[in-house]
């Protein structure tokens, strides 16, 4: 897809409207610790998800070679492994079918063993270390096959993407087989399928054996991100920058839209690049991947109609400050109640009044609404509570008794379950008094002003490290949800 939204290709239905499939699947990924996959959100302004599939695939299996019989150095010899296997689970995530060649082979043996189960469409990637007297030698190579045009291209896309992930590493480019010291590579020549002979690096640098034995799952990720650009089909697309036409094209890779990384600044922000966002190299220039945008405070569109996407900043909605706990949300009414219908269509039938529960609550004690509810559907799956948490607690933040660590508290009515939340987190964001007196339990172990923001409270709700990053990703969510919205009456 272009985005994920809450339309599946397999139906016909508008965009807005819950798909059954989708919310099927969104469960199951909620119950695999709640969490929520950003794509997931409604931010498309045209009436259909427009889906770009490919239909064939130059790539039908690879081969991965890393031979660690050829190495005296045991770490090195380790860490290449290492890449071959991470390199091997990235590109089985992207639906390649991979073929680990036997560690213990020797090299013409594994050319030979390929050779039998080779057949038309597969490849073959030898992932190797080089050497040399002069220890500031250092970088890596792609070697192909010399004359072939089509294979140096696809080496270069393979070298490209590792460079993208490993920027530090000295780019030593692509090379046909005659320039090595043979003249050629067995393994290129002797093959029955097109073969990359990959060298990362230099054991005799310093840097290069650093990155070998500390950056192996960037090294494999670029090499899945070259080998699977090898069946893409790139397509250029217009894009719409905060209501204009931008001068600049961007591309579509199997089904993703990316965007030049120059726009950035167009687009304020301050980063050179969201954490963990997947850049792609491409006619020498670097794009970044539009949805990763949304970690940074981006909103991300499809306009169909167009075959653009389209970007918008969501001022003021400052991703460094909406994790503060204290202060005004920005989300209404109506916002919160559709989003939670269109994850659990049962949820405002229980308890129909919720969203303007947590508005009122929360402005009552000056917390912010937008994190409390973030929260509530966090703890509740979406109101569907389960094994430690019924409908009648109104218990809608897991809150436990006193006495007892392990039993959640009950309240008599929605309305002082809601409170009970909003006073917990007050209670560890500020100093501030109560307007009203105290429901929630285990008030008096709290130490107040512990955590004024959701990042310092993950340490007090759960052991999952990433528990802060969940709230946050939910959150965003539901601005681009409310963007979106916006922006439909807008059009409309």
């Amino acid at each position: 897809m272009i985005f994920a939204s809450n339309c599946c290709p397999d139906c016909g239905g508008v965009e807005i409207k819950p798909c059954k499939k989708l919310l099927a699947q969104s469960k199951t990924q909620l119950n695999d610790r709640r969490s929520i996959a950003p794509e997931r959100l409604t931010t498309v302004l045209s009436d259909r998800l427009e889906t770009i599939r490919q239909d064939t695939q130059q790539v039908k299996q690879v081969f991965l070679v890393a031979n660690p019989i050829q190495f005296a150095n045991q770490p090195i010899s380790a860490a290449l492994v290492k890449i071959r296997n991470q390199a091997a689970t990235e590109l089985k995530t992207q639906g390649f079918p991979v073929v680990i060649v036997p560690a213990n082979l020797e090299p013409a043996e594994a050319i030979a063993w390929i050779n039998r189960r080779a057949k038309p469409g597969d490849i073959a990637l030898s992932i190797r270390t080089d050497a040399f007297l002069n220890p500031n030698t250092r970088g890596v190579t792609a070697f192909y096959r010399a004359g072939d045009e089509n294979r140096r291209q696809k080496a270069q896309q393979l070298l490209d993407q590792i460079l993208v992930n490993v920027p530090a590493w000295m780019n030593r480019g692509t090379k046909p087989d005659t320039e090595t010291a043979l003249g050629s590579l067995d393994f290129i020549r002797q093959m029955k399928i097109p073969a990359i002979v990959l060298t990362v690096g230099f054991t005799s640098s310093p840097e290069d054996r650093a990155i070998i034995l500390n950056r192996s799952q960037a090294i494999a990720q670029g090499i899945a991100q070259g080998l699977a650009l090898w069946n893409q089909t790139i397509v250029p697309m217009s894009i719409n920058l905060n209501g204009q036409a931008s001068d600049q094209q961007g591309v579509i890779v199997e089904g993703n839209s990316y965007i030049p990384i120059n726009l950035l600044d167009q687009l304020a922000i301050r980063v050179k690049r969201p954490q963990n966002a997947r850049l792609i190299i491409y006619n020498n220039q670097t794009y970044i991947r539009a949805i990763d945008l949304r970690k940074v405070g981006v909103f991300v569109g499809w306009n169909s109609s167009d075959r653009g996407v389209i970007l918008r900043n969501m001022l003021p909605l400052n991703p460094n400050k909406i994790s503060s706990i204290m202060g005004q949300g920005y989300l209404s009414k109506n916002t919160l109640e559709a989003f939670l219908q269109q994850h659990n269509p049962q949820a405002l039938q229980t308890f129909p009044n919720i969203a303007e529960l947590y508005l009122e609550e929360a402005a009552i004690e000056d917390v912010n609404s937008d994190i409390a509810f973030t929260q509530a559907l966090i703890e509740t799956d979406f109101f569907r509570f389960g094994k430690t948490l019924q409908p009648t607690q109104n218990n809608f933040a897991t809150l436990r008794e006193v006495g007892s660590p392990w039993e959640s508290a009950a309240f008599p009515n929605a309305r002082t379950g809601v409170r009970a939340h909003i006073q917990l987190l007050k209670a560890y964001a500020s100093l501030e008094p109560f307007s009203q007196d105290v429901v929630t339990p285990r008030f008096r172990f709290i130490i107040r002003g512990s955590a004024p923001r959701i990042q310092q409270l993950s340490f007090y709700y759960s052991s999952d490290p990433s528990y802060a990053e969940e709230v946050l990703a939910t959150l965003q969510q539901l601005y681009q949800y409310q963007f979106a919205r916006s922006l439909s009456r807008q059009s409309g």
